[in-house]
């Protein structure tokens, strides 16, 4: 994570420092930085002493009462002394740990000191400052420093939660599991610690909720709202929003703690792990309920939750995550239920090969007649041929003794079923009057989809009838309980695509009800999209791997070779300078790329390497003056040139993938100067120079980087945004890349990154000062004094300001070896 100034803290410290400073909150918020940062900016490192407490040392000079003579008998001047990381004292330590810090501070030093709420023996003494948890949480301003500016115009700083602003989360790459491994190992009360860890958990919801699994008092409750901010807990609203930390690293962080944890709420780890999940699945959070189980159950709770749970995730539109869930399970300790539950998933989900392999798991382990028809139904809609035609032969031997309407439901699946009956007759003699279930409405699903189609399945005066009777059932259903299931949701919106074809004139569902519907249908249509890349992404890997390990036994014993699919040719786009694209080898003509907005569109897709993109948000970034519905029209028309641009020989587009609300660039078959400039700066900023120097590197940011991003696209805010902050952090690199040469003994090398960071931007201060630094080095006096009077007259010309401490620190070391030569 890199580190930010935090002036306004520092200002803070400097208020009262005749006190003991304390620094209280959990790892993360950034005590030792701003400790760091205090040191250096008010006693530029010198005598400062830095005590890491986490050391046994610490106690064992504690208890021996020698930790201020030791101080004073290295340095005898007033000094700044930072205790970090003070663990949790006994009373007689306390009283030790402060007779110390009143003995350093009566001799005129000045006393910092970091640690953890728990560890904070001292909260009840007067004569000190606190900086809290609250007070370490970033300002607007310190949100944005390590944001893009396409994050910052899509979630404003003042629009982040509280929650998040924390500086590990905020300024971190990702949410680090080490954080809440440090939180994890943290030494709280077990009340807290189980009250934490549920809340991470639950992750957003009521405290009264929360309170039904574990106990969280009001004194707790005070301490996590007060110090543990990442949890979010809101004592006068009653609710909590804790920061978006994934289940697994959860996990990962308290696997070692949850049978304490358990003990804790009294209950075993199991029972305490179903009373989160159970708490999850009546919030409608069923994703992170299976996540939950996933990663923090035994084989055998997972396996009779799931049992107990299936049909509930499956009226909520929760598939995937189920068969995550199901996967992870031995499959020979399930039951022939919980393999149909699996197959029926799949089924809907579009994945037949997996829901026959179920399906027949279950026939395996002894299944009952009526699962026995479910099965085969399930087999029936994924097979064809000989293979459809065996089901069939099955179906009709079970006959409907065991499973009412299994025939019916046959000839919708199979229309070759019964070739005597029409499905929708078929189906209309089975269930019209009845109430409607499960595979009743999904059969009316499917034949109100087929309504109108060109062979003409379903006779409108049958349509009318199918489509009166999943109305009747579907707003009866809504009305009694205020949602649907599955089954009716899709049952619902295929009757309202039948209706905007023309093809029933009849009136609508209600749109609270049509609209629940929609939302059920859309979450299952983003699973299925997710099923089908990952079907995509097995056949190219296995593809690519017949491709390089040729095999004549696999040939022969799969009858023909499987043709390879070849590999999509790599799409390059280089930003900076003169815009070029290439599909494979060859280069995209200038003509297809004329338009500013179209490049505008592909620069922002590459620059935010293959993350989604909201559609709305491009529109509004691209077209910011235009009504909603003209940014629509015009987003659409660009696409499609953009599309058409980046179109291969075959005439496909795999480079622009577009989702349900977002759009993104394929990042496994970009290659572009935006992530050899991401590789360049994370070399020059977090490696050290090798023996050779970083001739290399120097070379390539001169060849790729010589000119800006984009130069010649002005207009576009979103790009200059994003031009300006390539710029700043290569210059940045540049900077810190002149500093390290100059350490490793190279200042002649370290002139070469000092001078091209100020090409690229003579109105920082910074770059001025590592240039003169270089210079003096290189024994360039002349140049560096050149170089101040250079910063001197930009800094008064057109800021009005003098230069720092530090520029005329290096000024005044040039003038004093003149004089004294």
């Amino acid at each position: 994570m890199r580190a930010y100034p935090r002036p306004a803290l520092v200002a803070k410290l400097l208020r009262e420092r005749n006190v003991a400073r304390f620094m209280v909150a959990p790892s993360g918020f950034g005590k030792s930085t701003l400790a760091l940062e205090y040191a250096e900016t008010v006693f530029a490192f010198d005598h400062v002493f830095w005590i890491d407490c986490a050391s046994p040392c610490f106690l064992r000079d504690l208890d021996a009462r020698g930790i201020v003579d030791g101080l004073v008998e290295v340095d005898d001047q007033s000094f700044l002394a930072v205790f970090e990381d003070v663990p949790p004292l006994d009373s007689l330590r306390a009283e030790l740990f402060g007779a110390v810090l009143d003995d350093l501070l009566d001799r005129g030093c000045e006393v910092l000191i970091t640690c953890t709420p728990a560890a904070d023996v001292f909260a009840d003494q007067i004569d000190r400052m606190l900086v809290g948890a609250g007070d370490l949480l970033l300002s607007d301003e310190e949100v944005d420093f390590a944001r893009l500016p396409s994050d910052i115009a899509e979630t404003p700083a003042h629009d982040v939660a509280r929650c998040s602003r924390v500086a590990a989360l905020a300024w971190g790459e990702s949410v680090s599991p080490a954080f809440l491994e440090l939180a994890a190992s943290e030494e709280l009360p077990a009340d807290v610690m189980a009250a934490l860890f549920a809340l991470l958990c639950l992750g957003s919801g009521s405290l009264s909720d929360a309170r039904r699994i574990v106990r969280i008092d009001d004194e707790v409750a005070e301490l996590l709202e007060r110090s543990y901010v990442y949890v979010g807990v809101d004592r006068v609203r009653g609710t909590f929003c804790a920061a978006p930390f994934g289940v697994p690293q959860i996990a990962q962080a308290f696997s070692d703690r949850l049978a304490n944890l358990g003990a804790s709420a009294h209950e075993d780890a199991g029972a305490f792990v179903l009373r989160l999940a159970e708490a999850l699945m009546d919030a409608g959070r069923c994703a992170r309920a299976c996540e939950v189980m996933r990663c923090l159950a035994s084989a055998h709770v997972r396996c009779t939750w799931l049992a107990s749970q299936s049909r509930r995730l499956r009226d909520a539109a929760c598939l995937l995550n189920a068969r995550t869930l199901y996967a992870s399970l031995d499959s020979r300790q399930l039951d022939a239920q919980q393999h149909l539950e699996e197959a029926v998933r799949c089924a809907l989900l579009g994945e037949n090969v997996a829901g026959c392999l179920a399906a027949r798991r279950a026939l395996a382990c002894g299944a009952d007649p009526a699962q026995q028809a479910v099965a085969q139904l399930v087999q029936l809609s994924g097979s064809a041929g000989e293979a459809a035609a065996a089901c069939a032969s099955a179906i009709r031997e079970l006959g409907d003794g065991p499973f009412p309407q299994l025939n019916a439901m046959a000839c919708v699946v199979d229309p070759a079923f019964n070739e005597d009956i029409l499905p929708a007759q078929a189906w209309l003699l089975a269930f019209e009057g009845a109430e409607l279930a499960e595979g009743a409405l999904l059969c009316a699903a499917k034949l109100l989809d087929d309504a109108g189609g060109s062979e003409g399945l379903l006779a409108v005066q049958l349509a009318e009838r199918v489509a009166a009777a999943v109305a009747r059932d579907v707003s009866r259903a809504f009305a009694a309980t205020g949602s649907l299931t599955l089954a009716q949701a899709l049952a619902a919106c295929s009757f309202s695509r039948v209706l905007e074809r023309g093809c029933l004139d009849m009136p609508g569902l209600d749109p609270r009800c049509a609209m629940s519907a929609n939302k059920l249908e859309r979450a299952l249509s983003m699973q299925r999209m997710e099923c089908e890349r990952a079907r995509a992404r097995k056949l190219r890997s296995r593809a690519s791997f017949e491709n390089t390990h040729p095999d004549a036994f696999r040939k022969v014993a799969w009858g023909t070779a499987m043709p390879a699919t070849p590999a999509p040719p790599r799409l390059t786009v280089n930003l900076f300078g003169r815009l070029e694209v290439k599909v494979g080898d060859v280069a995209v003509e200038s003509g297809h790329l004329s338009r500013q907005k179209v490049r505008s569109l592909l620069a922002l897709l590459v620059l935010n390497r293959g993350r989604d993109v909201s559609r709305d948000r491009l529109a509004a970034q691209l077209w910011p003056e235009s009504s909603a519905s003209c940014r629509r029209k015009n987003f659409y028309a660009t696409w499609s040139q953009l599309r058409s641009a980046l179109s291969t020989p075959e005439g496909d587009c795999p480079y622009l993938l577009r989702h349900q609300n977002g759009v993104c660039i394929e990042a496994r078959l970009l290659a572009s100067d935006v992530l050899e400039l991401e590789e360049v700066c994370r070399a020059l900023l977090f490696n050290r120079p090798g023996r050779g120097g970083w001739g290399h590197l120097f070379a390539r940011v001169e060849d790729s980087f010589a000119d800006e991003l984009l130069p010649g696209d002005d207009g576009c805010d979103v790009i200059d945004g994003l031009r300006e902050d390539c710029k700043n952090r290569l210059v940045d690199a540049l900077v810190a890349a002149s500093g390290k040469l100059l350490d490793s003994g190279d200042p002649r090398e370290g002139l070469w990154f000092a001078r091209a960071a100020l090409s690229r931007d003579d109105s920082r201060e910074d770059v001025y000062v590592a240039l003169m630094r270089a210079q003096i080095a290189s024994l360039q006096r002349t140049a560096a004094l050149q170089t101040y009077f250079a910063c001197r007259r930009y800094l008064a010309d057109d800021l009005g300001i003098d230069p720092s401490a530090e520029t005329m620190r290096l000024y005044r070391s040039i003038i004093e070896v003149e004089e004294r030569v």
